[in-house]
């Protein structure tokens, strides 16, 4: 090879290396966004079946929703959800008129999502957890708190019930961690050193002590089987594990059979609890 040649490639790698170093300062810098997918969604409205829940974070309010159709008297069973990647809570609301009677639903948004305010990351995400958690004991003191997390979601759950008590936990299409589901997407990302939210439920999960399900997609191409089931192959206790028919990852949360499973294992949890003997 001539110099001049030499000179050419050298100068070409070094654009190459330049412009793969700029991409992983990119992904590094939005990875909290890109993550939690903050895009703004268009407003939903709720009705009057709702209350809304708010507490002060740095740079604004977390916001919530809690839905009790019946009224807080009539509340016996409560489910504390957790939100998949860009999902906007409201907008699951529209499929909770499956929820029987006694049954009542809260949900955050995360930080810079939907209409939440502040800047969204793993740990803010678990510590709004537990700020929710605290406040529905306080305000429906004979409520039965049951955690969901779904996708994303699921490692906010799993780190919440490692840290209190709670009925039962769900989880709709989990993984072992962020870091192993986010290789898939950028496989040539040294992500092990650039992702600072891995959500190691594997880590985690050791602390879990409620009665568990997992609900699972048949069709899953985001959060591959694999890494569920490396979770599943780790959890401590006993683990009932079910597939919705029909479903893929983001439909998965929109069909009744979710639901109807939700309040099925709920409702089981609950004749086990020693009182209920």
């Amino acid at each position: 090879m001539s110099s001049k040649a030499y000179r050419v490639a050298l100068s070409a790698s070094g654009a190459a290396l330049g412009a793969i170093a700029a991409y992983w300062a990119l992904l590094a810098a939005r990875q909290d966004h890109i993550l939690f997918d903050t895009r703004k969604l268009p407003v939903v409205a709720l009705s009057d079946d709702f209350s809304t829940y708010s507490h002060t974070v740095p740079g604004g309010m977390v916001r919530g929703y809690v839905y009790h159709p019946h009224g807080e008297a009539a509340l016996q069973d409560l489910f504390i959800y957790f939100a998949g990647r860009g999902e906007d809570v409201r907008t699951t609301a529209k499929a909770l008129h499956w929820l029987p009677e006694g049954f009542g639903f809260a949900a955050v948004n995360y930080r810079g999502m939907a209409d939440s305010e502040g800047h969204p990351s793993e740990i803010a995400s678990v510590a709004d957890a537990v700020q929710l958690a605290n406040h529905l004991r306080r305000g429906f003191p004979s409520a039965r708190l049951h955690v969901v997390g779904r996708s994303l979601g699921s490692g906010v759950a799993i780190q919440l019930v490692a840290q209190q008590t709670f009925t039962s936990l769900q989880l709709i299409t989990p993984y072992d961690s962020m870091l192993e589901v986010a290789k898939k997407r950028f496989p040539l990302v040294p992500l092990s050193l650039l992702l600072r939210h891995q959500f190691n439920s594997l880590a985690h999960c050791i602390g879990v002590a409620a009665k568990t399900q997992v609900l699972l997609a048949e069709h899953d191409d985001v959060v591959l089987p694999e890494r569920s089931a490396k979770l599943i192959a780790a959890w401590p206790t006993p683990v009932s594990v079910k597939t919705i028919r029909g479903s893929d990852h983001h439909s998965i949360i929109d069909l009744e059979m979710t639901w109807l499973l939700l309040v099925d294992f709920a409702l089981t949890a609950v004749l086990a609890m020693p009182e209920a003997v």
